[in-house]
């Protein structure tokens, strides 16, 4: 509550769009202070303490172009420019409900966890200026302003909102969809990059695990949903990659037809987008994993996100693919608990952790590659907290990387690296 409190009055103390000042931090000085005065808001500049060396702004680079000698109906290829700005100004854009009686937790979370990569990367000669936009009114529309000035701009949350605000974005403007897996579509036609990993790129990591689990020699069984008459796309996007792979298997209506022998091991994979279906085949599964049969479940986060108990996972020693995970036991998510309870008196929630990689990574293109960023997101990975960052040039500006998760038959749970 402390933390919650701490954050209202520092956000209502500002304007709508008004820059968020360091002083959530003690110890940390302001410096350089310069004001900016736009039509809605005034932003405040944060100065680091300690030298980082990057590119300088006038640094120009291009990439190789091919040769235009062949005539005028040649595509101009586009040029890159490095152009790192002195301040790179940070729009974020949540539903905070700052002013209502009961602020949302899960986005003041987000809020500080950003707060805490803003901290972090506030080294050198790197300045930052964050603005925060609460978009929880409905009738109070994204500010012109808070798009024209900002080098990133996180949010809004939802597809409805992303939409909504799109025609404000320019053709060097993009807007970066912090949690929404919905909004990937519209990275494929709008200037949208999808930070958390779509189911696609589940599935995709999916078949390539099992790919690469076919040199132990077990066979691979795939209960089937026979009830859905058109399957849906989940089912079609995996049956589809197995296919394409040539990866073989028996296709079975049901566990009971999966000839299990004790101290063989089984693959299964789940072939239904119908939750319920998918958590009584978990059930049975888990059933022959408790009588010793050797069972190892193949499936994405959705299997443990439909009501299959955290028992039944260990008891098939499932290997999920998932957008989110966090691994308490790595150095780096220890030390930012530690600050976090130290700064909030509270526990950060995953939320907070959300908001810490995605406004780590994000920063940290903009410092590298100036305010195009977008155009070298295929150059550039990260691994966070809870969530990595991979884009590839076939993917555009959809993020493709995901984590192994392994539920292991002796209660643990273990990252496959």
């Amino acid at each position: 509550m402390k933390k919650y409190c701490l954050l209202l009055l520092l956000f209502l103390a500002l304007p709508v769009c008004a820059s968020a000042q360091w002083y959530l931090f003690p110890g940390k000085k302001k410096q350089n202070q310069q004001q900016q005065t736009t039509v809605q808001d005034t932003a405040r500049r944060i100065r680091p303490d300690s030298t980082l060396l990057r590119p300088t702004a006038d640094t120009l680079l291009t990439e190789p172009a091919d040769s235009l000698a062949g005539g005028q109906d040649q595509e101009v290829p586009d040029i890159f420019v490095l152009d790192i700005p002195a301040v790179i100004q940070v729009g974020l854009i949540l539903p905070l409900q700052a002013a209502d009686k009961k602020p949302s937790e899960n986005f003041l979370d987000f809020y500080s966890g950003a707060l805490m990569a803003l901290r972090d990367l506030g080294t050198g000669d790197t300045r930052i200026d964050l603005q925060v936009f609460d978009s929880a009114k409905e009738k109070t529309a994204v500010p012109q302003s808070l798009i024209d000035n900002s080098d990133i701009i996180l949010g809004p949350v939802t597809q409805e909102s992303i939409l909504a605000t799109l025609p404000l974005c320019g053709k060097d403007k993009v807007l970066v969809s912090p949690l929404d897996p919905k909004a990937a579509e519209l990275a494929a036609t709008g200037p949208v990059v999808q930070s958390p990993a779509p189911w696609t790129a589940q599935v995709d990591e999916l078949v390539r695990w099992v790919e690469m689990d076919r040199l132990l020699g077990a066979e691979l069984y795939m209960v089937r949903d026979t009830a859905a008459l058109v399957p849906g796309e989940q089912t079609a996007r995996l049956v589809g990659q197995l296919q394409e792979r040539g990866i073989p298997y028996h296709s079975v209506r049901s566990v009971q037809e999966i000839p299990f022998q004790k101290d063989r091991q089984v693959h299964v994979l789940i072939a239904s987008d119908r939750d319920n279906f998918i958590t009584g085949v978990v059930r049975n599964l888990s059933i022959e994993g408790a009588r010793n049969n050797d069972v190892v479940l193949y499936g994405t986060s959705r299997i443990r996100t439909n009501g299959t108990g955290p028992a039944d996972l260990h008891n098939t020693n499932a290997h999920l693919t998932a957008s989110y995970y966090i691994d308490y036991d790595d150095p780096a998510v220890k030390r930012f608990i530690y600050a976090y309870r130290a700064l909030f008196q509270d526990e950060p929630g995953s939320f907070a952790f959300q908001g810490y990689d995605t406004m780590h990574y994000f920063v940290t293109m903009c410092k590298t590659y100036g305010r195009q960023w977008f155009k070298k997101l295929p150059e550039y990975e990260e691994k966070g907290l809870q969530a990595d960052f991979r884009f590839r040039e076939d993917s555009g500006r959809v993020n493709q990387a995901v984590r192994r998760i392994i539920y292991n038959p002796d209660l643990t749970m273990t990252r496959e690296k």
